[in-house]
This record gives structure tokens, sequence and C-alpha cells, in this order.
């Protein structure tokens, strides 16, 4: 996996127990949990030398989500009928939504639209923190080469 998709699947991860961060040494992404289940050890960020090394991968929130998926029933036109939005009006939007998708078999077109805008998303927070992916790129390669 590239660095780009790892990057948006830490954005699209909006499960507050999973914080990302990224290694601006290795271009590693990691999730920093509990050793017992990541398998690796968690980052100090008390630590002085850390705070320049990782930076934190921001997440999709619910408002944020919701807004995607209005977005993407708005302009699908696998649709006709409307399925989508009526699955986003009432109780359990998020996963009426995902059941409507499956439903309508468009769940790879949703796959996409979602990625897309998730990368200019990431693409958006990396300018503003002046990042360079090709420079995290090549090192993220290099370090998932063995």
């Amino acid at each position: 996996m590239n660095l780009l998709d790892e990057l948006i699947d830490a954005y699209l991860d909006n499960n507050i127990e999973h914080p990302y961060y990224l290694d601006l040494q290795t271009g590693q992404v990691i999730l920093d949990m509990d050793e017992a289940y990541t398998g690796e050890p968690g980052i100090d960020l008390d630590d002085e030398e850390n705070e320049e090394r990782y930076i934190d991968i921001p997440k999709i929130d619910s408002n944020e989500a919701f807004y995607v998926m209005t977005k993407f029933a708005q302009r699908t036109e696998s649709d006709p009928e409307d399925k989508l939005f009526d699955a986003l009006d009432g109780n359990k939007p998020f996963r009426r939504f995902k059941d409507t998708l499956y439903e309508l078999d468009i769940w790879d077109e949703w796959n996409k639209f979602e990625k897309k805008l998730a990368e200019e998303e990431i693409q958006t927070w990396m300018n503003q923190y002046e990042l360079d992916y090709n420079e995290l790129s090549e090192k993220h390669k290099n370090n998932n080469a063995f």
C-alpha cells in the first residue's frame, strides 16, 4: 500500500480511539495504540524529539462524513429513485446509507467518490504543513522495502 492510500485510510477511520500519526523521519503512518493491539510500542509524545518527528493525521468527523454522503447522493446517477436521500433522512443514517449502497450495487462508485474527496483533504493538510509528498513517499517506500 502506498503512502497516500495509508493517509486516506487513516483520515477515513473516524474512530476516535484510533489516533494516527505520520512519522516524518520514515514516512510511515502509525496507529498509536496499546502495543497489545498493534504489536508495536506506542509513541511517547512527551519526548521532545517526538514532538517534531510525529504529526497528527486529521480525521473526517461525522458532520463532514454526512456531507460527503449527501454530496454523493446528489451526484450519482445510479440512484434514480433517491433511495440514498431517504436513507440519510432518519435514524441511523450512516448504517442505512451503507445498506442502500449495497442494495443499489454502487459500493465501488461510492468508494471512488469518497477516496477522491479524502485525497483532496489530505492534500490540503499536507500543503498546510508544507509537507513534501514525494520526499515522504520515498522514505515510506524505503521503509516498506524489506
